[in-house]
């Protein structure tokens, strides 16, 4: 069978970035490692992907069309759901974004495929001696948390010098707020980078309102690092510590003209406590967390979850 990946994200300079650019990177290393013929933009190949959001899709009337779509709330933007039902089928990284699109309309049949971890995460040991560092990526994407985070480490440590935090992001318009105890970096990171961020630091904390799948916890975990965040929109919740899980309730929210519908609202009291856990009982949590990141890493095999993804895919073909 061979693949054609149409999307503009493969073809953008994504060497070395982390996200949804790497995602695509790894799907076709990992295609072309199981023996799948896979280019871009092939107008001979028998199934056609796109893994963009709807609007940037271009199918060809004469291949297979499958429509892959991460998404981080209850409802579709305006016309997405007629593009994506003109699809032969729906992909998306997500158990809950599949039951998501289905009762907002979509028709045509909706399948999982997860994102994987590959083996530049590998676990680390990590032993702090006087400082718990704490680390949150992506506040540039308000949705991820950033902002709160940063209150939140606040409110939960008031005039603790024995707990530090680094929040990561690219934002031109962020104005950077270093002081004593929270370390703000303005700068694009290539994934060594990105990897040794995880590798310094002891603690990762993401109380997102949603994600089409979540990457860099996936990523912080594989390394055995103790990981903050809301288990209800994981796909991998079963790999996380329910101590460090953050309630979170589905809600009306304020970025309603980016995402339509609900999305999870985490409890602040509660993300507060589990950020003083996490620094009260280090040992603890970071042992259940080494514990479990070679478990990630089988669950989360990219070979492994291509491959079922698409034998189904041809079987469904045949």
């Amino acid at each position: 069978m061979k693949i054609s990946f149409g999307t503009r994200i493969a073809s953008d300079d994504i060497s070395g970035r982390n996200g949804y650019g790497y995602a695509t990177q790894c799907m076709l290393a990992s295609l072309q490692r199981l023996g799948y013929t896979v280019n871009d933009n092939d107008a001979s190949a028998d199934v056609e992907i796109w893994f963009d959001q709807p609007q940037n899709w271009k199918f060809r009337d004469n291949q297979y069309k499958i429509g892959y779509l991460p998404w981080e709330s209850t409802k579709l933007m305006d016309g997405w759901v007629e593009i994506m039902n003109q699809c032969d089928e729906i992909w998306t990284p997500s158990p809950i974004v599949a039951e998501w699109f289905k009762a907002d309309g979509i028709t045509v049949p909706v399948y999982v495929y997860e994102h994987g971890i590959d083996h530049f995460w590998q676990p680390v040991v990590r032993e702090p001696e006087h400082t718990i560092k704490f680390l949150h990526i992506g506040g540039e994407a308000a949705r991820k948390g950033g902002w709160d985070t940063r209150r939140e480490f606040k409110r939960a440590f008031p005039g603790n010098t024995n707990v530090r935090l680094t929040m990561k992001l690219v934002n031109s318009d962020w104005i950077n707020v270093d002081t004593s105890r929270v370390r703000v970096i303005n700068a694009k990171y290539n994934l060594k980078q990105m990897r040794m961020l995880f590798y310094t630091h002891d603690v990762y904390v993401y109380p997102s309102h949603g994600e089409g799948f979540g990457l860099t916890p996936l990523q912080a975990i594989a390394t055995g690092m103790p990981t903050i965040t809301v288990p209800d929109w994981a796909p991998y919740a079963k790999h996380l510590d329910p101590k460090l899980g953050v309630e979170a309730k589905l809600k009306a929210h304020q970025w309603e003209k980016i995402h339509p519908g609900k999305m999870w609202r985490p409890n602040w009291d509660d993300l507060v406590d589990k950020m003083r856990y996490a620094a009260d009982n280090y040992d603890e949590v970071r042992d259940t967390a080494a514990s479990g990141a070679l478990d990630v890493h089988r669950a989360y095999d990219w070979d492994r979850l291509t491959g079922a993804a698409f034998s189904a895919l041809e079987e469904r073909l045949k």
